[in-house]
């Protein structure tokens, strides 16, 4: 009889290690390959995103389909050193002609092939053009990345980034979940 438990309760933790196990591979693809989080550094994305907040992105979406014109993003550029991971907002796809314009208040508008595009998630205006030149004509497999607050953002309008290519691309911010009083879905 004592035999008998003892060979039950071994069974019953051999059970329990094995769906432990199932589960941290399962967590493991699930976090690597289809969604993960990223804690937002800096202001650049403000009003959007702002310093600390904790997003989660869906990484699977680029695999199947391109990112759109829109999508916050969570990408890579080289440092030089090291490679950082930046959020930021598509504005320019493979091909698109990026230009900016100053307008009469002497505040920089941005044109994509030719016709200005509603900014309507900025809080104040651009005043910060970059160092590259314009019009700026966005390469093949490449994405022109700008941040919300451009005046305050290190981006696409710098020689140093510039273009993000597609596989430096990791996912598409889709929910803000810290702070809970701003959780938010884009």
């Amino acid at each position: 009889m004592y035999e008998e438990k003892a060979e039950k309760r071994k069974k019953e933790i051999k059970e329990w290690i094995m769906s432990i196990a199932i589960m941290l591979v399962v967590v493991f693809i699930v976090r690597t390959f289809m969604f993960g989080t990223v804690l937002v550094k800096g202001s650049s994305m403000w009003p959007a995103l702002d310093h600390n907040d904790l997003v989660f992105i869906n990484k699977i979406e680029y695999f199947i389909g391109k990112p759109n014109v829109g999508d916050i993003v969570v990408c890579e550029y080289d440092k030089g050193v090291e490679e950082e991971k930046i959020v930021k907002r598509i504005v320019g796809i493979p091909g698109d002609v990026i230009d900016l314009k100053v307008n009469e208040n002497y505040e920089y508008i941005v044109l994509v092939n030719s016709v200005e595009i509603d900014e309507f998630y900025l809080a104040e205006a651009m005043i910060q053009p970059g160092n590259i030149d314009y019009p700026y004509t966005v390469p093949e497999g490449c994405y022109f990345v700008m941040g919300d607050n451009r005046n305050s953002s290190n981006d696409s309008r710098s020689r140093a980034i510039g273009a993000i290519s597609k596989d430096k691309i990791y996912g598409k911010v889709f929910l803000r979940v810290y702070p809970f009083d701003s959780i938010d879905v884009f």
